[in-house]
């Protein structure tokens, strides 16, 4: 799998749940220039636009998605939080 790869079937493109904060564990194996350090805890670092660093702004894909994050891997698209973000009105 290449740099914007994903999974078959998947949401890819959406990149909603990409504005969220997500604060890395000791395994994640981020680039250190996508990453930044909020209230003591090493999260990934977001564009003015709250879009995570590592979303390609043209493709919508994680540039990343090979070594993304953990708590990316364990976000469940189409689950209760994936739908409650996109119900939520689009952030500008």
């Amino acid at each position: 799998a290449g740099r914007n790869s994903s999974p078959p079937g998947s949401f890819a493109g959406c990149g909603r749940c990409c504005h969220l904060v997500v604060e890395l564990r000791a395994q994640d194996l981020v680039p250190p220039e996508l990453t930044v350090t909020r209230d003591g805890a090493l999260c990934m670092d977001q564009r003015h636009d709250g879009a995570c660093a590592a979303l390609d702004p043209v493709t919508l894909l994680c540039s990343i998605y090979d070594n993304r994050p953990q708590t990316c891997r364990d976000f469940k698209r189409g689950g209760s939080l994936c739908l409650q973000i996109l119900g939520a009105p689009k952030r500008n």
